[in-house]
């Protein structure tokens, strides 16, 4: 099949959005470091995928966030994805040290994000091409800036109801937006649980939606997730199960 086949080039667009969504979640703080293996569903107008994320401890006391999704159509795997965000404890936060994205299949991409804290630069790769960036007290990546989000989330800043932070993209800092809707009780295929509604909030020009849940009784994990692209491409992600904290997470009681 040619690359140019319509039909190609619909999944690899399907794909690329499912894996981009999927970088935007989840999060942690260096003082209420939580360990977790998670496992997800996602659809998305004909693809199917599995997403599994984790967040562990290495033995040189830094921490891996690893985000791994497999997509298919018609049971044939069309993509797989892999995130990492390694993540060293300074002070009462964890800062990322290295970042890297791969996918394979239908389409083939690579990037990475080497930090220079002391020099405050880091070095930001693409494929063949690369850039130097010069970094702010916070500056982060797609993985690790979510961190930063739930650990303002968990301190309780429910009054700043707009939160921003500084993220590399390729060659510039982007500003990533969120707002804090409400509580909810959300219900997934695994049960229903008490959640923090939160959304991203695009540009003027954007008509992209993202929503997300996280659960309130389990450290604020991701349980669901809705977006809607400005092609209309529709993706929903749905917790199907995992650890955290040592605990098999569980729903409420009815």
């Amino acid at each position: 099949m040619r690359r140019d086949d319509t039909t190609m080039k619909l999944s690899r667009i399907q794909v690329l959005t499912i894996a981009t969504t999927l970088s935007h979640i989840q999060f942690s703080s260096a003082q209420t470091t939580v360990e977790y293996s998670l496992e997800y569903q996602a659809s998305a107008n004909g693809i199917n995928a599995i997403a599994r994320r984790s967040l562990s401890s290495e033995a040189d006391s830094n921490y891996q966030l690893s985000n791994k999704l497999e997509a298919s159509i018609a049971g044939q795997i069309v993509a797989k994805i892999e995130q990492i965000s390694k993540l060293a404890p300074v002070e009462s936060k964890l800062r990322p040290v290295a970042y890297s994205f791969l996918q394979t299949g239908i389409s083939q991409e690579s990037q990475a994000i080497d930090y220079n804290w002391d020099a405050l630069q880091a070095v930001s790769t693409e494929d063949d091409k690369s850039w130097l960036i010069e970094l702010s007290e916070n500056t982060y990546d797609e993985l690790s800036h979510q961190f930063a989000l739930r650990q303002q989330i968990r301190q309780g800043i429910q009054h700043e109801r707009n939160l921003e932070f500084a993220v590399i993209d390729e060659d510039e800092i982007e500003s990533h937006h969120y707002q804090i809707i409400t509580k909810e009780i959300v219900t997934t295929p695994l049960g229903t649980f008490n959640s923090t509604k939160i959304e991203r909030i695009q540009s003027a020009s954007s008509i992209n939606t993202t929503l997300f849940w996280l659960a309130d009784d389990w450290h604020s994990v991701l349980i669901r997730m809705e977006q809607t692209t400005n092609s209309g491409l529709t993706i929903v992600l749905e917790l199907n199960g995992g650890i955290v904290d040592g605990l098999s997470i569980k729903p409420l009681l009815n």
